[in-house]
């Protein structure tokens, strides 16, 4: 596969035992597998539930690598918190490594195939609720030469009844570096000055943070639909709605005033959903050497993402 490697993480029963013994907060997430794909640039470990989060036999815990290497993790790497809940009528599910399936969705067990392309991979992951009432599928697209990552979520209705009041949540917990540095604290905001119509929630590092930081490196998240709110702090992802949201926007200069162990929650209220309707939300994760180069990453990201069926 040249310079782009895949690889299948099960972990086996008795080094599972090891893991719950010798690191019992972490379990939660130990349990589950995924793929691992390597590129020129990125490195990203992809759950079979729809989000970012695997430890790999081989590879060790992989979330959102920019450079390649374990020193370089800046995917949640302090508790593995990259995740998606989805409130429809009186009912919900979601799901992060953290915390595992829940809601309807606990106990079922996700269709997984990954294609290889040309290019790259795509890995589709499809869920059936067990109230059969929602059919959800996520789509990555990594592509070997790039510096961003595209999820697709798909949200069909597979009832006999139209869906009241769905809302989705998207929550992606960047801690950029955090084993090269020893620390969560990154400079936070959102890109909405500079550019107001890209969603893009950055988490970045330079020589104000550290000494050590020889040249910046700035993390994205952006949706292309717009969210109806968000939260640069925490929210339970497991409740529906957001209150009291900390927001703090990226100067023209790309600038920010917050520095702190921040995590990025996205809502979307989405209304009513029909018998066999069909709705989609466009994510992209990437990186940059710079807030300019990272806003380009995402704008191309976006058009490939469209292309996404």
């Amino acid at each position: 596969m040249s310079k782009s490697r895949i690889h299948r993480k099960v972990l086996p029963a008795i080094f599972i035992m090891v893991i719950l013994a010798a690191f019992p907060i972490r379990v939660a997430w130990a349990q589950y597998k995924g793929d691992v794909f390597s590129g020129k640039y990125i490195k990203v470990g992809l759950n079979d539930y729809g989000v970012l989060g695997v430890n790999d036999e081989v590879e060790g815990d992989v979330g959102f690598q920019y450079p390649i290497g374990e020193e370089f993790e800046s995917l949640a790497a302090g508790w593995w918190v990259d995740g998606w809940s989805i409130f429809y009528g009186e009912n919900g599910a979601g799901f992060s490594p953290f915390d595992g399936p829940w809601g309807t969705i606990e106990g079922i067990s996700p269709t997984v195939k990954v294609d290889a392309l040309r290019d790259g991979y795509i890995k589709t992951c499809i869920l059936t609720t067990s109230d059969e009432q929602l059919q959800l599928t996520f789509k990555f697209r990594f592509i070997n030469n790039k510096k961003y990552l595209i999820l697709v979520m798909f949200i069909k209705n597979i009832g006999s009844t139209t869906i009241q009041d769905l809302e989705v949540k998207k929550i992606v917990d960047w801690d950029v570096w955090q084993p090269y540095l020893g620390n969560y604290r990154n400079f936070w905001g959102m890109d909405n000055i500079r550019r107001p119509n890209m969603n893009l929630a950055v988490a970045f590092l330079n020589s104000s943070a550290s000494t050590y930081i020889l040249k910046p490196v700035y993390m994205g998240f952006a949706s292309r639909e717009k969210p109806t709110d968000y939260d640069l702090n925490w929210d339970r992802y497991k409740s529906r709605g957001i209150y009291g949201p900390y927001k703090v926007s990226i100067s023209y200069k790309g600038t920010t005033s917050a520095y702190k162990d921040y995590c990025l929650v996205y809502q979307w209220l989405l209304g009513t959903l029909k018998p066999g309707e069909t709705k989609v939300l466009h994510f992209v994760y990437a990186a940059g050497d710079s807030l300019d180069e990272l806003e380009k990453n995402v704008a191309q990201a976006f058009k490939m993402a469209v292309t996404i069926r």
